[in-house]
């Protein structure tokens, strides 16, 4: 005869998620390819986690159908595809603040150095020539000039002068490389090359071409947008770090600290900490500076915010050959980025924003990441609607 054990109710737990965040997230991609990452700083909780296209989870409860799933299965969009998790871009400009204090803390920039920009970047005379994504150049710029303007040129300069090795140890800090999530299943830890990596993958060195292209967050480098938010959630907090996580509390016996693992990282010390308020403020002259990138997205806000936007290729363009985005078919235009913070002087919320084949990030993701920063600070309160999962797995909305 065998035993029996009668089943015992488990515990709910409440999330961090909002639900109207997280509504918003899917209706401001709505017709889009993309993902959008919301994390509260201070905590690590992730407020909105939205894969766009979607689909409906309950199709799986009762077993779907063969026609239903190969529709799902088959689609060009990819609806069964995490994107906020498991999407790997190239990270692109949103990576210039993180290199920005790696730059600064290894002395391989100072804060008033400046750089001509003429539009193209060699790493000797009649080399390669790198380009700027402004053709023309953008002339002397410094390290807060060159954030603001996303100046290419400035950024090859300072990588070459870092190397492959400083790069690696400080974007690694910021998570890089690494699924540092404590409940979140299923996330990818993106590509962070190293020397090591390119010569066991390519048995190749590393070049100093390598690193041009890694100073602008191009080449190998790939990057979830929850790792983006991640990284971003760190500058927020000026180095302190708070693993991203799922679970707010356990309604029941247990403690959430009983629950999670302990984070393993460390916070990020400057050997001058005013570092964090420069690279910050260079941040904020993105939104808010009269040649900012983003400027047109942060028009009329009463608070201030922070952020970098970034466009991602999907392929090579010649050294000779000049993008036209309407000759090139949808799926092949560039990925539009965006990573920004909000209020500058207290964060409470950072967000990583990817909208697939969108074009330019400042007016394309910008946008989108702005309403999420007017949804949580001004349009509803940080309290209640949060997703509370009961033992049986059914979110009770």
């Amino acid at each position: 005869m065998l035993e029996r054990e009668n089943p015992v109710a488990g515990e709910d737990i409440q999330l961090h998620l909002d639900l109207r965040l997280q509504r918003l997230a899917h209706e401001l991609l709505d017709g889009r390819r993309g993902a959008i990452i919301a994390i509260e700083p201070s905590t690590g909780g992730i407020l909105a986690l939205a894969s766009v296209p979607g689909f409906d989870a309950n199709l799986f409860v009762t077993g779907i159908g063969v026609e239903a799933y190969r529709s799902l299965s088959q689609s060009p969009d990819k609806p069964l595809f995490n994107r906020a998790l498991r999407g790997q871009y190239s990270p692109a400009s949103t990576l210039k603040p993180m290199l920005a204090i790696a730059a600064l803390d290894s002395n391989a920039t100072t804060r008033d150095r400046t750089i001509w920009d003429p539009g193209y970047y060699q790493l000797k005379p009649g080399g390669r020539r790198w380009r700027d994504w402004k053709r023309g150049g953008h002339g002397w710029v410094d390290l807060k000039s060159a954030v603001a303007q996303s100046c290419d040129i400035y950024f090859y300069e300072v990588a070459v002068d870092m190397g492959v090795d400083t790069m690696h140890r400080y974007l690694s800090d910021f998570g890089f490389g690494e699924d540092a999530t404590l409940d979140v299943a299923g996330a990818l830890s993106g590509l962070l090359p190293s020397s090591d990596w390119k010569r066991a993958i390519h048995n190749e060195p590393w070049y100093p071409g390598d690193s041009v292209n890694l100073g602008i967050g191009q080449g190998f480098m790939l990057a979830t947008p929850l790792q983006l938010a991640t990284a971003t959630s760190v500058i927020a907090n000026r180095g302190n770090w708070a693993e991203p996580r799922l679970l707010r509390d356990v309604k029941g016996d247990h403690s959430v600290e009983e629950v999670l693992p302990t984070g393993t990282h460390q916070s990020i010390e400057l050997e001058n900490p005013d570092d964090w308020e420069f690279v910050v403020e260079t941040m904020a002259e993105v939104m808010h500076g009269s040649r900012g990138t983003a400027r047109r997205a942060a028009r009329g806000a009463t608070y201030r915010m922070a952020g970098k936007s970034g466009t991602s290729q999907v392929f090579s363009l010649a050294e000779d050959e000049e993008y036209d985005e309407e000759e090139i078919r949808e799926r092949l235009r560039d990925h539009a980025l965006f990573v920004g913070f909000a209020p500058v002087e207290d964060p409470q919320i950072a967000v990583a924003v990817i909208v697939e084949n969108g074009g330019g990030g400042s007016g394309t993701a910008a946008p989108v990441a702005r309403a999420m920063f007017d949804a949580w600070l001004l349009d509803f309160s940080a309290q209640g609607d949060e997703l509370v999962v009961g033992s049986s797995g059914e979110r009770d909305n």
